[in-house]
């Protein structure tokens, strides 16, 4: 008998589960309250969201102005990442010495804006000795720009080609 009564009382409880989930949402379908209005909304803005990524319409912000970048300080000078596009030209270069060692010929080899090995320096290769002295320090260089090993490389035609500004 008391199999009976448990079958029974769980078909009730099952039954009555049932008829909860059956019921539908507790506040009215036309409402902002109810659940299935509150998933759709969160369903439509996501796929907004996705939908104005996919278009590539990128959200509003403020594109704050280019900063100017200053003239060189020596006359009619060009900067060190400028070099590159004056390849075969006559230019008066400035830039920060970042390295300086001997070159095999008895010369110096200078490394304005970026060390080797990165592409984007410049190799300034003088026919004088004691130059090594000048890392840290901001200089122009005259002379003829030229590539080497993939590199701009400057060749300034003797020691007074090359000024110290700071």
């Amino acid at each position: 008998m008391k199999s009976w009564l448990a079958a029974f009382l769980g078909g009730i409880v099952v039954l009555t589960l049932a008829t909860q989930a059956c019921r539908g949402p507790s506040a009215p379908l036309g409402s902002q309250d109810s659940p299935e209005a509150q998933a759709t909304s969160v369903r439509r803005t996501a796929v907004a969201e996705v939908q104005r990524i996919i278009a590539n319409r990128p959200a509003s912000t403020a594109t704050p102005g280019a900063t100017p970048l200053p003239r060189p300080s020596c006359r009619d000078a060009i900067w060190w990442h400028e070099a590159r596009s004056h390849l075969g030209e006559v230019q008066t270069v400035q830039g920060i010495i970042v390295a300086a060692r001997a070159a095999a010929d008895g010369g110096a080899l200078l490394e304005m804006g970026q060390p080797y090995p990165d592409p984007t320096g410049i190799a300034v290769l003088l026919q004088t000795t004691g130059a090594t002295s000048m890392t840290g320090k901001t200089v122009c260089v005259a002379g003829r720009i030229g590539m080497i090993e993939g590199r701009p490389t400057l060749q300034p035609r003797d020691a007074s080609s090359v000024v110290v500004v700071n």
